[in-house]
């Protein structure tokens, strides 16, 4: 169902996965967000190409958090922040976070394996919503999209596949400017 793969800190986090479709409260979500009170980052799943650039996104925010050099205030916001190309958060946030009227999200839980394990039980709990098999954020994904956003070009995918574009424009963030 979930997707898991532990990350490259000393801590070895744990970095889980769950896909909700047919979610019925995404507005009083986001106000649990603002509140503090959900833990997890909620990604809207047509911007996620596959379960590894998420991965990415969060060995980078848990390696940012172990260094002191977070660019937001919390762990699962630095997350969503990791996913964009760009340096705005409020972008970022609103590019790749859960909307207002979205009716599937992922789910990105960190932590060992026994929290990761309670909090992903009070996420379901939280979300009124059909868990789903992560095999199926393919059917999600809007690849048009995800290719304008990160300016992928199509003699790019012609040498290598849009997640690989993806990632590498992830990973470069810090040192181009798209």
């Amino acid at each position: 169902m979930a997707f898991s793969v532990v990350l490259q800190d000393e801590a070895r986090t744990v970095c889980r996965l769950v896909l909700f479709r047919e979610v019925e409260n995404a507005g009083p979500l986001r106000k649990l967000i603002l509140a503090g009170q959900v833990e997890a980052s909620l990604i809207q799943p047509q911007m996620v190409v596959a379960p590894f650039q998420v991965a990415v996104a969060a060995n980078r925010a848990v390696r940012a958090q172990a260094l002191g050099k977070m660019a937001t205030r919390s762990l699962y916001t630095e997350v969503i922040f990791n996913l964009s190309t760009k340096k705005n958060i409020m972008n970022a946030l609103k590019t790749f976070g859960m909307g207002e009227e979205d009716k599937e999200v992922l789910a990105v839980v960190l932590g060992t394996e026994e929290e990761v394990e309670d909090k992903v039980t009070k996420i379901t709990q939280q979300i009124n919503g059909k868990v789903v098999d992560t095999s199926e954020l393919a059917d999600l994904t809007q690849e048009a999209r995800v290719q304008e956003l990160y300016k992928v070009t199509p003699e790019e995918l012609k040498v290598g596949s849009l997640l690989e574009a993806v990632v590498s424009r992830m990973a470069c963030r810090d040192f181009l400017t798209l």
